[in-house]
């Protein structure tokens, strides 16, 4: 698998690392010394990937990162965010009020609640120095404002084909990096950006129904170059035979590594094709790899062994239904008010569906034979 002695990367963007394969926290350390930003791509759901996240604060801190970006947080709530992380004791309601603040019933998971968890933890061990911090990303919208609709409902102002289009995606990217800036680069502080691997994208343009699209990667990149790097967790992108083919040439290499980061131009595994994403590269339209579309890839476990997040337990409550019975009913209009327990059942339905977004392996792809000297060895 090659050199398995670790070497710190030097202090360029361009650094150098003498082997190609680490652990995962150790990978992301690593690259996080050297670089300001690193986003960090995923699937909605995947409980082995928060749970990584959560154990990573720690080494995050090491490595000089002291904020977490992520868009699973209304920006809206970054005071209430901050007080939280900072508290005394845990509040497990505030947590929920939190996440209660996004569309619909909420983002109710619990591994998203552990990742802040963790960092409320890792705050209380501190003895000195400032705080790590979770910054929220997230774009409020009309729907998360049921008031701002005066008495009309989303589907009325056709908001919901709005948002689910291309303004709302072009337009949370750009409310992304105004955030993150103010709240983070503009200091000179480093930060991990975790977020849905489709906002992630660098020097490569997606292009949706022929439109191209704008990403929170995309307007870092343009700015800080090779200053933000892109690392996508196995499966973040959703095409079952590129999946597939990394899982076999992972299961058929001497090494069978458990989980692995890896910088993919310094491996074999960079060259493995991406067929089914359509766009373009520094303005050229061409034939995609996956070192054409990330610098670093994750491998915690194969899609098929992936475990969906499971909802809070109590998360609907007298206190917050009010306001998350108007958004969802906003976005689901009807004149009668819906019922604590038929909000519970949408989000059990929810839950039960995290799997069907996410990338179908294919049994009928070949399977590539593997080098005797190790797929993952270093490319000089």
């Amino acid at each position: 698998m090659g050199d398995h002695n670790e070497k710190k990367p030097t202090n360029s963007g361009s650094a150098s690392y003498s082997t190609a394969l680490k652990k995962p926290a150790l990978y992301i350390s690593d690259l996080c010394q050297s670089h300001q930003v690193v986003l960090l791509g995923d699937q909605i759901g995947v409980t082995q990937h928060l749970d990584f996240l959560a154990a990573l604060i720690p080494s995050l801190y090491e490595s000089g990162v002291t904020h977490l970006a992520w868009e699973f947080t209304n920006s809206r709530c970054q005071g209430v965010l901050d007080q939280l992380l900072n508290a005394p004791e845990w509040d497990q309601n505030a947590c929920s009020e939190i996440f209660a603040d996004l569309l619909g019933v909420g983002f109710s998971y619990s591994e998203y609640a552990n990742v802040l968890q963790a960092v409320w933890h890792f705050n209380k061990s501190l003895t000195s120095g400032v705080p790590f911090r979770v910054i929220a990303l997230g774009l409020p919208s009309y729907v998360e404002d049921p008031d701002l609709l005066d008495g009309r409902s989303a589907a009325e102002l056709q908001l919901r084909n709005w948002w689910m289009g291309g303004h709302y995606r072009d337009m949370t990217a750009f409310h992304m990096i105004n955030v993150l800036t103010n709240e983070v680069l503009r200091h000179g502080q480093r930060v991990i950006v975790y977020a849905n691997a489709d906002q992630t994208t660098t020097k490569f343009i997606q292009w949706i129904d022929g439109v191209a699209t704008t990403t929170l990667g995309n307007l870092l990149h343009r700015w800080m170059g090779e200053g933000v790097q892109r690392v996508l967790f196995h499966g973040a992108i959703s095409e079952g035979a590129l999946n597939k083919r990394v899982e076999d040439l992972i299961a058929t290499s001497p090494e069978k590594p458990d989980n692995f980061g890896i910088k993919l131009d310094a491996s074999t595994l960079g060259n493995v094709a991406v067929n089914e994403l359509t766009g373009s590269c520094d303005g050229v339209e061409t034939s995609f790899r996956l070192q054409d579309v990330a610098n670093g890839y994750l491998y915690l476990a194969n899609v098929k062994d992936w475990k969906p997040c499971l909802l809070s337990e109590n998360f609907l409550n007298s206190s917050n239904y009010v306001s998350i019975e108007a958004r969802y009913r906003a976005l689901d209009p009807r004149e009668s008010h819906y019922s604590m327990k038929e909000l519970e059942t949408v989000r059990r339905e929810g839950q039960a569906g995290l799997k069907e977004n996410w990338p179908s392996i294919s049994q009928d792809d070949e399977v590539p034979v593997a080098s005797k000297k190790g797929f993952f060895r270093r490319r000089d």
